[in-house]
C-alpha cells in the first residue's frame, strides 16, 4: 500500500507532466523558458503558433523579435528546438519548429520530428 508521501508525490508528478504537455496559446514571454536545451512551454504552444498563421509573411527580423534567436538558421530556414527525449542517456526522439524562408520572408512553418532508429 502506498504511504501518504508517495501518493502526494505521484499526484504532483502527474499534474506536472499533464500541465507541461497541454496545448496552450502562444505566449512570447514563455517561449524561451527553459535551460537552453529543453523548453518547458514550446511543445504546447507550437500548434497554436502555426495554426494562428502569425508567422506567415513575416520578415526574418520580425521572427527574431517574436521568437528570439533560433538554435539553427540559414538563408532558407530557421530551426527552433521544441523537445528532446532520452532514455538512460540514449537519444530517443526530438522535435523542432522549422520555419522556411524565401527572400527573408516566411513561406511555411512546420514541426519536424526525428526518432532514433531501432536496432
Amino acid at each position: 500500500m502506498l504511504n501518504k508521501t508517495s501518493l502526494i508525490f505521484t499526484c504532483l508528478l502527474a499534474v506536472c507532466l499533464t500541465a507541461c504537455s497541454r496545448k496552450q496559446k502562444f505566449d512570447r514571454d514563455k517561449w524561451d523558458d527553459g535551460d537552453g536545451i529543453t523548453f518547458a512551454y514550446r511543445p504546447g504552444m507550437v500548434e497554436d503558433l502555426i495554426a494562428s498563421k502569425q508567422l506567415n509573411g513575416l520578415k526574418y527580423q520580425k521572427v527574431i523579435h517574436l521568437l528570439h534567436r533560433p538554435q539553427l538558421s540559414s538563408k532558407d530556414s530557421m530551426v527552433y528546438d521544441l523537445d528532446r527525449q532520452y532514455n538512460k542517456g540514449t537519444f530517443v526522439s526530438s522535435s523542432s519548429l522549422v520555419i522556411f524562408l524565401k527572400d527573408s520572408v516566411v513561406t511555411k512553418a512546420e514541426v519536424h520530428e526525428i526518432h532514433a532508429k531501432k536496432k
